[in-house]
């Protein structure tokens, strides 16, 4: 009879259930509950003694193969692979927000977890979240740090996760919309959302527009500060309600928001509407399409994007465009330079401006 499983999932766990179930068997290898040569449960077996579907635990077991913990054997199974924990060169932790499902976050793991791969080295994930009183859980994080970590990649800009690595004395590097490093930082990769901005001002000034509107939330990456000499700036902020979910919420609110300045009469017909959010953008779209109104005939618009879920509109839009797959490369080789050499070269990413034509 084989081995029962030595971890549980947890639902309420900001990790994804595949993550869980890797992270799980990971760790049971990595402790020696499973030894090299034990055969694990199939793929079906494990969906219905974890309660999950299929496709979780083939994903599940799919990454570990290709972090090397274990093999497919035909007739036999999955099998613990000879000192597995040995082979590694060391570890990479990721840290994300609790919301690191996003995206351009995802996209940006993927990356790092490739090129660490090829060069030997295990890369881990963890979320910090924030607890209702305000204070961060390092629960998972410090639990990855109980091994030896060569690098921490601090994907956020949350201040206490840097005071803790710091007082830990744990070498870490900053992914974040910041100048300068924090105190204790080996090197920072910022992320520039304004990078785009001079070459946005640009064209609106050869187009003779004097006036731009921003549309934005709280939550979003792009400042709404546009000034330019010539250029009025004029912002109207959104309320979203996220209790549908955080992606839902902001799409609904470009939605309303839209859907109101059509039913007001309120559209300016001269401006530029520069929308901040790539999902504030698609339900904008939406009640414009929704109102007979065309780009730029009746309304000129610029969005923000990200490159690889771009908004669908029969003209190609005026954008600010965040490639998160070339931002990944970029930490990639920086973490991958501070691995080989102890120096992480500090350098900034951002979106690229894409001349369109719904801005006229």
């Amino acid at each position: 009879m084989g081995k029962t499983i030595p971890f549980s999932l947890d639902r309420n766990d900001s990790r994804s259930l595949a993550r869980q179930v890797a992270d799980g068997f990971r760790k049971a290898i990595v402790d020696g509950y499973y030894l090299p040569g034990d055969v694990l449960p199939s793929v079906r077996e494990l969906a219905p003694m974890l309660g999950v579907s299929v496709i979780v635990t083939s994903a599940a077991i799919k990454q570990l193969g290709e972090e090397g913990f274990v093999m497919p054997r035909p007739k036999i199974g999955t099998i613990v692979r000879n000192r597995a924990t040995r082979q590694w060169r060391g570890q990479v932790v990721l840290v994300q927000p609790e919301d690191g499902a996003m995206y351009s976050r995802a996209v940006i793991a993927i990356q790092l977890r490739k090129a660490l791969l090829e060069a030997g080295y295990l890369l881990s994930l963890a979320n910090v979240s924030r607890g209702a009183d305000g204070r961060c859980d390092f629960g998972q994080l410090d639990a990855l740090l109980s091994r030896t970590t060569d690098l921490v990649v601090a994907h956020h800009e949350r201040h206490a996760t840097f005071a803790h690595l710091a007082k830990l004395g744990v070498p870490y590097a900053v992914v974040a919309d910041m100048k300068n490093p924090p105190k204790g930082a080996v090197g920072l990769t910022r992320l520039d959302y304004g990078m785009a901005k001079p070459h946005f001002a640009a064209r609106c000034v050869a187009l003779g527009v004097r006036k731009v509107i921003v549309v934005y939330w709280g939550g979003t990456s792009v400042s709404p500060d546009l000034a330019h000499g010539s250029i009025q700036v004029e912002k109207i902020a959104l309320e979203a309600d996220l209790s549908p979910g955080r992606l839902e919420g902001v799409r609904q609110a470009g939605f309303d928001a839209f859907s109101r300045l059509v039913v007001e009469n309120r559209i300016d017909r001269n401006a530029v509407y520069f929308i901040a959010d790539d999902y504030i953008a698609s339900g904008a779209l939406v009640a414009l399409s929704c109102a007979g109104l065309k780009s730029p005939e009746d309304v000129r618009l610029a969005t923000w994007s990200n490159a690889g879920i771009s908004n669908v509109y029969p003209r190609e839009l005026s954008r600010m465009e965040m490639d998160s797959a070339e931002v990944g490369r970029l930490i990639a080789a920086s973490t991958l330079e501070y691995l080989k050499s102890a120096v992480y070269p500090s350098a900034s990413v951002g979106p690229k401006w894409i001349d369109g034509e719904t801005m006229g």
